[in-house]
């Protein structure tokens, strides 16, 4: 008689189940932080990366313009021009203040039709606000590039520094980003 030996198949228990998942449950628990934290600093690089895209953009138009503009100039007995509201004490301090350095981006904006408006409250439903600030600053130095020159003095190189603020999103008003550049301009006095 040929008999044939089964061999004994054992499986998982219901118990043995439930302890896998349980121990399953704790690790992706246990990284689920991770996930909230990348969001967070994923979102907080496209904002530092919108910053200085705008910053660079600000820089290169100004750079293009000629030293006689009105948007490059230095008010009279002043040694800079800045955006309104800016205020520094100190020796070698920037002193003036001027309009055209004041924030250029617009307030409100709407996805749907791509408008901006600077209007100081919402112009109605669908509009949002402007997510990012700019200003920037005009400064006037001598040869050694350390001492300001007020105007109408004789300057050798003009600093201009642009900074952008987040007005709202994941770091809202504490992250900026400033970006300098000299220039001799080639009608300088």
């Amino acid at each position: 008689m040929n008999t044939r030996r089964r061999s004994p198949q054992r499986g998982m228990t219901l118990i043995e189940v439930l302890i896998a998942l349980v121990l399953l449950s704790f690790g992706l628990l246990a990284i689920a932080p991770l996930f909230a934290s990348s969001v967070k600093t994923g979102s907080s690089s496209n904002q530092l990366t919108n910053e200085n895209t705008l910053a660079r953009e600000k820089l290169e138009e100004l750079i293009g313009y000629p030293a006689t503009d009105p948007r490059l100039a230095v008010p009279a007995g002043d040694n800079a021009a800045g955006p309104s509201g800016l205020t520094t004490t100190g020796t070698g301090s920037i002193v003036g203040h001027t309009a055209a350095c004041d924030n250029d981006l617009p307030t409100w904006y709407t996805p749907s039709s791509e408008a901006t408006s600077k209007a100081t409250t919402s112009p109605g439903p669908g509009w949002y606000k402007y997510p990012f600030s700019r200003s920037y600053t005009i400064e006037q130095f001598g040869s050694d590039l350390t001492t300001r020159i007020a105007s109408p003095g004789t300057y050798f190189v003009k600093r201009i520094t642009v900074t952008v603020r987040a007005t709202m999103g994941p770091f809202a008003g504490l992250r900026q980003t400033k970006q300098s550049v000299w220039v001799r301009y080639r009608d300088a006095s």
